[in-house]
Order: structure tokens, then sequence, then C-alpha cells
């Protein structure tokens, strides 16, 4: 059996490696596309000062605030398929699940992980989606 579980170790792995190819080209668009944003608010706002008038650019602002929202997402699914976590009060990131952040000492938010691979477990799981280990403290059902 160790052959099997190498070879779908090696297909887990190609398959994330291909969603965060997939998820960084989705945020080189977006932040192209912010770039874009920036300049259009910039000379939006110039022209408008030039010709003495007050710039309405409201929806700028709501199209790039609903780009840094897609950011922050789309991030956070890289951070979740690199394993990363981010100390909440010192920002640095994080490969390792411990308890406190080892560069400022805050206590880290608790996470459901899989005990075998670390990968975040949904709430009431028995198996890891990731890596198929069973997780600590489930329930057997009656198996």
């Amino acid at each position: 059996m160790p052959f099997l579980e190498t070879i779908e170790k090696g297909i887990t792995k190609a398959r994330d490696f291909g969603e965060l190819s997939r998820l960084n080209g989705e945020i080189a668009i977006r932040e192209n596309h912010r770039k874009e944003c920036f300049t259009v608010l910039g000379e939006k706002y110039y022209h408008s000062l030039k010709d003495g008038q007050k710039p309405d650019c409201t929806i700028l602002y709501q199209e790039l605030e609903a780009i840094d929202r897609e950011l922050e997402q789309l991030r956070g699914e890289v951070q979740r398929l690199k394993k990363v976590v981010i100390c909440p009060k010192c920002s640095t990131k994080l490969t390792s699940f411990g308890t406190f952040c080892p560069v400022c000492g805050s206590e880290l938010t608790k996470r459901n992980v899989c005990p075998v691979c670390g990968a975040p477990l949904d709430p009431g799981a028995r198996f890891c989606v990731n890596c198929g280990g069973r997780t600590t403290g489930a329930d057997d059902g009656g198996e």
C-alpha cells in the first residue's frame, strides 16, 4: 500500500499546485485591474479639478473595494492551500500550527486541523478531505 499512498500524495500535491497556480493567476488579474482603476481614478480626479469641478469617483471607489475584497479572499485561499497561518497581532506568516506566535507571543486562533497533515477541517469532520486521516476525537458512530 505505500506505493498507492505515494501516488495519491503526488496527485494531491499536483492538484494543490494547479489550484495555487490558478489562484495566483486570479490574484495577478485582480491586481492589474486594481492598478487600472487607480490610473482611471487619478485621471478623472485630475481632469475634474482642472475643469473646476468636484470629482465624483463613487463608482471607482466601490469597484476598488470589491477588488480588495476579492483579493483578500483569494489570498486567504492561497494561505489555506499552503497551510499558512497569519498571526493576528504581528502579521507573521507561520507554517506550523502552534498555540502561540513565536515572534510576538500572542495566542493564535485555535483551528480545527488534521492531526496528520495539518489541513483545516470542517466542523464535525471525522476524516480529513486532504489526506484521509482520521481526526482526533472523531466519533466512530458505532463502527
